[in-house]
């Protein structure tokens, strides 16, 4: 015998309907940079993969003219604001950084050491000097790319107009603050 579960002619039956989840119930990487080539180049196929296992990744560029690098990676491209909020320390889990930029703007160096004192974000950083900026926290990490995030980083370059870099098979990266216990970045 078949049994119909809910009356599909009902109007105050529940909907079956695929919601996307709100911004309380997933995870979300801030990154901040000077332009997409900068992310891709160290951090692309971390962030798609993140993104490709339902994260929300935000990237906030300095040079935002050209987005398309970042839209290939599945990341959400937005221009940095002198002066503007960057991460909202209560919805972000994780927060990725360019060195340099941090070295060279003193509103990305104070929001980086405004995470690191909540203490609940996972703080990762690429190029310039690492180890200042996280207090003597610093751990060199890697993340090893999934197959599709090195195809997928490989046609991101290609965007960047960036063909001589290689895609290797991880990515250095130096991690502060708080490290999650299920974190995909692995000591060197």
């Amino acid at each position: 015998m078949v049994t119909q579960s809910l009356p599909l002619d009902d109007p105050n039956g529940a909907a079956r309907t695929a919601s996307a989840p709100g911004p309380h119930l997933e995870y979300r990487l801030d990154v901040l940079g000077t332009d997409a080539a900068d992310l891709v180049r160290y951090a692309g196929g971390w962030m798609f993969d993140r993104a490709l296992a339902g994260w929300r990744v935000n990237a906030w560029l300095l040079d935002a003219d050209d987005l398309r690098p970042l839209q290939v990676l599945g990341v959400q491209g937005h221009r940095l604001e002198p002066g503007a909020r960057r991460t909202d320390d209560e919805h972000t889990a994780g927060l990725a950084v360019s060195a340099n930029l941090a070295e060279s703007d003193a509103d990305v160096r104070a929001a980086v050491r405004g995470v690191l004192t909540s203490g609940h974000t996972e703080v990762v950083l690429w190029g310039g000097r690492r180890p200042e900026l996280l207090g003597g926290r610093a751990e060199p990490v890697r993340y090893r790319l999934s197959a599709a995030a090195r195809t997928f980083k490989r046609h991101a370059l290609l965007a960047a107009d960036c063909r001589e870099i290689p895609v290797e098979a991880c990515e250095s990266l130096v991690c502060g603050g708080y490290r999650p216990v299920d974190s995909d970045l692995v000591r060197r």
